[in-house]
């Protein structure tokens, strides 16, 4: 099964993905899609803390993680990335800040 996390506005689509970094929305066509075995499901848990299965990345500028989230905004909810404290997400050209997400979560 194949897990997409995608909006109209952002996301993923004709093989590209808009991601934040930087302060800016960024492009690009290297990227891979949330794939989960059989037995499992991909749901949104909105929880002050990381919870058990919250899809994992990393950012390349300094090997941290970051969590993979849906943030819930004022355009629609748009996935993002998580400290783990604030979220942030591309939109317009810019790097959003957001408090208000939930976490991807991948479980059995």
């Amino acid at each position: 099964a194949e897990a997409v996390v995608s909006t109209q506005s952002t996301g993923a689509r004709a093989g590209k993905a808009w991601y934040s970094f930087g302060g800016k929305e960024h492009e690009s066509t290297d990227f891979h899609w949330i794939k989960v075995s059989r037995g499992y499901r991909v749901h949104q848990e909105k929880c002050n803390h990381v919870p058990h299965g919250a899809v994992v990345g990393f950012q390349h500028n300094n090997n941290k993680a970051v969590f993979g989230v849906i943030c819930h905004t004022p355009h629609g909810h748009i996935p993002g990335k998580s400290n783990g404290q604030e979220a942030h997400y591309g939109w317009g050209g810019k790097e959003e800040t957001c408090r208000n997400f939930s976490y991807i979560v991948v479980r059995q």
